[in-house]
């Protein structure tokens, strides 16, 4: 279709030429007839010059109304150059080829001849024009010698009007070869290709585009092209496409079309209007391989996507705006490493590890913010850390390294690194991260449990030991002595070590207990409670000596494990009874909320604890006084129940002031 409209669009242009030929013809026939009438008053001349302008005049008309004198008209106007020359050597022969008149003559009939489509038409044009001139001469006795040049010219202009249209045929090969290159490429063509007129009917099809459709050319052709798009926004969007053509636009759009069956097929469009032809070029590129495959590909990254984001580690990816190269130097690829690498991706699981809410806080941010580097021990640690990456082909396995997040708190991580090497240049990273801070804290705690353990098994084996071998010696020595008068005093001493002994048991057991850890969670009244350690230690040595105040609220309930809360207040009251003072003692037990959190105080005006040894009072089996009865596990007990619920414990001592020890929990009343 488009060459056909290409070869319409010449032959309109060549028939446009051939009718200005023929009204300029006309028009200077006209002209020349008067000039000479009035020259020369030669009426022949006058007569035929009007005659034949005309003929011209009627072969313009005709041209225009007339389909048959159109399919002719190169041959008429042919014939009336033939007769515009015929006139011209009658003219000349009337002024007996005077020679103003001959050299315009010959002058036309060269021009003329390149007119002609071929040469022997050229050739005839020239022969016949000529030989007339040369026979009118002879026959009327004009001959001149001088006339042999202008006649030999003309005889020549035949043979260079051979070589014009010899280089004007050679171009129409080549013209029509370019043509059927174009055919083939359009036929084999992978895209499917349409023609569209300016009313958007479908003027031509390519083989491609039925294959792509399933329609054939002639069902398609003639017809407007919004009749192969779907109805719904298929259609819709088709439409603003092509009004988009009309208005002259150049563009492309993804959209789909009907097959013949009744499927959709989907497609690119690229449209253009046609420069040599009133109408639009629609090219369509099949893609519906391409959009499954792009959706096969989201559905992937979907996944992908869920599984990066799901996961309970930390994954990133670092990406180098200049990839790395792996010729440099170690320690400029660590430089390079830190600085040019941006971390380009990350879960939310890894920024929360360093305090942030998203992973679109991290993302953008140096690689070199994955460390902290507070000081020189910092600094040197990651270089470290990055030298073995770099020295190790790149690679780290179970490499832990420490850092603190947006609070400042110390955090620890296990690392899996890989980095991906193309053209011997590192251009990204990727990274798994796990948090295994608690895993530390726990290893530290088991490290200290068991020293503890330590300390215990020889603390209790040293304080078992004693007071059982105080028992074997008395019991020894009331079988050796023979006085009865001291069997008293010797069941005392037995009766004493005992209940040391049974004292230690005891604080064992609440110890074992303590640390099992929580038990049961429920609301407990603390007023009743404290009431009820009080009564508790009523037989206690010394407990009737002392002013005990319950100050807490009779309303007053925390939401805890009791049995916890019973320890520590039953050891904190304990402890305040032994180093009681010796004028009017007295324990005052308060409590209150403040700020999220529940504190409970215990309050004596005993001995108080020296300054050298309060960051002992806490430890195993420490002891305040050498004097002290105790097993030297109250203060330990009370640390270890207050660690499980969760809380801290301070206290304020002034030696033979008093001391009173504050405990804070956390208010857990709104909870079921």
């Amino acid at each position: 279709m488009l060459l056909t409209g290409f070869q319409e669009k010449l032959r309109w242009k060549e028939l446009r030429s051939l009718r200005i030929l023929n009204v300029m013809a006309a028009v200077i026939v006209t002209v020349l007839g008067f000039v000479f009438e009035f020259a020369y008053h030669d009426g022949y001349i006058l007569a035929s010059g009007l005659l034949l302008s005309t003929i011209f005049t009627a072969n313009y008309f005709l041209s225009v109304y007339s389909p048959r004198v159109q399919l002719q008209f190169t041959n008429i106007t042919y014939l009336s150059i033939f007769l515009m020359h015929g006139w011209a050597v009658y003219v000349a022969f009337l002024r007996r080829f005077e020679i103003d008149f001959l050299l315009p003559v010959a002058l036309s009939t060269f021009i003329f001849s390149l007119i002609f489509d071929r040469f022997y038409k050229s050739f005839l044009f020239i022969f016949s024009v000529t030989s007339l001139m040369l026979i009118l001469m002879i026959g009327s006795g004009n001959w001149h010698s001088e006339y042999t040049i202008a006649l030999a010219a003309l005889y020549s202009g035949a043979i260079l009007a051979d070589v014009i249209l010899k280089r004007r045929n050679e171009y129409h090969v080549e013209i029509e070869r370019q043509e059927d290159q174009y055919i083939t490429l359009v036929e084999n063509m992978n895209d499917g290709l349409i023609y569209l007129d300016k009313n958007l009917h479908i003027t031509y099809v390519n083989d491609r585009f039925c294959e792509i459709t399933g329609h054939a050319k002639e069902e398609v052709t003639g017809k407007h092209v919004l009749n192969i798009y779907p109805s719904g926004e298929a259609a819709k969007e088709a439409l603003r496409f092509f009004n988009q053509l009309s208005s002259g636009s150049s563009l492309r759009m993804e959209s789909e079309m009907m097959r013949q069956n009744g499927t959709c097929v989907s497609v690119q469009m690229a449209g253009a209007p046609l420069k040599v032809a009133s109408g639009f070029r629609v090219v369509y590129a099949d893609i519906t391989a391409l959009k499954q495959t792009q959706a096969q590909l989201k559905k992937r990254e979907e996944g992908y996507r869920t599984f990066i984001d799901q996961s309970a580690v930390g994954i990133w990816r670092g990406e180098y705006e200049v990839p790395v190269s792996v010729e440099l130097p170690v320690d400029e690829q660590i430089k390079r490493i830190l600085h040019d690498g941006t971390i380009a991706e990350c879960n939310d699981f890894m920024a929360g590890m360093y305090g942030y809410d998203s992973a679109k806080e991290i993302i953008g941010n140096d690689i070199q913010s994955l460390y902290s580097m507070q000081d020189e021990t910092d600094e040197e640690r990651t270089h470290e850390l990055i030298r073995q990456f770099v020295t190790n082909q790149y690679r780290l396995s179970n490499v832990e390294t420490r850092d603190r997040d947006l609070k400042g708190n110390r955090r620890y991580y296990l690392n899996n690194i890989i980095g991906i090497v193309e053209n011997n240049h590192l251009v990204r990273t990727w990274g798994i991260q796990t948090d295994i801070t608690e895993r530390k804290k726990t290893e530290r705690e088991l490290l200290q449990t068991n020293q503890e353990l330590d300390t215990f098994f020889y603390k209790a084996s040293h304080d078992l030991k004693g007071p059982l071998a105080s028992i074997m010696g008395i019991v020894n020595l009331a079988r050796l002595e023979n006085s009865t008068s001291e069997t008293p005093r010797y069941l005392d001493m037995i009766e004493s070590s005992t209940k040391r002994l049974d004292t230690t048991l005891l604080d064992l057991i609440e110890l074992a207990r303590t640390r099992k850890g929580v038990s049961k969670m429920n609301r407990v009244n603390l007023s009743i409670l404290v009431d009820e350690v009080l009564y508790s230690l009523k037989h206690m040595a010394g407990f009737e000596v002392v002013s005990m105040t319950n100050e807490v609220d009779k309303k007053f309930e925390v939401y805890s494990d009791q049995l916890l809360l019973q320890s520590i207040l039953q050891n904190l009251v304990h402890n305040a009874i032994n180093y009681r003072s010796s004028l009017e003692p007295s324990v005052r037990i308060r409590a209150s909320r403040q700020s999220q959190a529940v504190e409970i105080a215990v309050s004596d005006n005993g001995k108080g604890i020296p300054e050298e040894i309060k960051n002992k009072v806490f430890e195993m089996f420490y002891r305040g006084h050498p004097d002290s009865s105790g097993s030297g596990l109250g203060l330990f007990i009370v640390k270890n129940a207050v660690d499980k619920l969760n809380g801290q414990i301070s206290f304020d001592s002034k030696v033979d002031q008093g001391t009173t020890f504050t405990v804070k929990l956390p208010d857990l009343q709104n909870e079921n």
